[in-house]
């Protein structure tokens, strides 16, 4: 009965040693990691990721950088239109300025001579010593040739016109908002490699 005892604990310690054994060993074993065929799928798919990111950075730049020639050449276009116009405008107007100017010059020209026989017959008049009735002749002379002038002069340029008017500058062109450069997609992740 003591030797049934003894062999019953002998059979229960060794079967605790090997669980426990079991366990020990169980804790140590490392955890599954990626296999190197997995990895190298991973890899493959990686490699081809990276090349169509690299395309598509490319391709960002190529289409940002010809977005921007068009953006800075359009509005160049505009620009130089505006200018152009401006300056034919302005052109025209000084045409149309120096045509007026001259019809004026013949009508003060006239006026200015006109002017100077009446003062010329004035001063001739008044020469030596003539008399009160004389002075008071070319007086009166004087006086109405140079109403004669200066009507003459008013009728002739109200007969000619205003002269033209300095045009405005057209208001400038607003300035586009430039083009906004794409966005990069994201860059792939490496794959993590087994350890050995």
């Amino acid at each position: 009965m003591k030797s049934k005892k003894v062999i019953a604990l002998a059979l229960l310690t060794s079967g605790l040693l090997i669980g426990s054994t079991t366990s020990a060993l169980a804790d140590n074993t490392p955890a599954p990691t990626t296999s190197s065929s997995t990895y190298q799928a991973q890899l493959d798919q990686y490699k081809i990721a990276m090349i169509k990111y690299r395309i598509a950075l490319v391709t960002n730049d190529i289409a940002y950088r010809a977005a921007m020639e068009k953006y800075w050449s359009d509005w160049h276009a505009v620009m130089k239109t505006y200018e152009t116009n401006w300056q034919a405008t302005m052109a025209s107007f000084l045409t149309a300025k120096v045509a007026y100017e001259a019809k004026v010059d013949v009508i003060r020209a006239a006026q200015k001579s006109a002017l100077v026989v009446a003062g010329t017959a004035f001063l001739s008049a008044t020469a030596g010593t003539p008399s009160i009735a004389a002075l008071d002749a070319a007086l009166t002379a004087y006086a109405n040739a140079t109403k004669v002038a200066n009507a003459t002069f008013k009728s002739a340029m109200t007969a000619l016109g205003a002269g033209p008017v300095h045009p405005d500058k057209a208001v400038a062109p607003v300035k586009p908002i430039a083009p906004v450069k794409p966005v990069d997609p994201t860059k792939p992740i490496a794959p993590e490699k087994p350890k050995k």
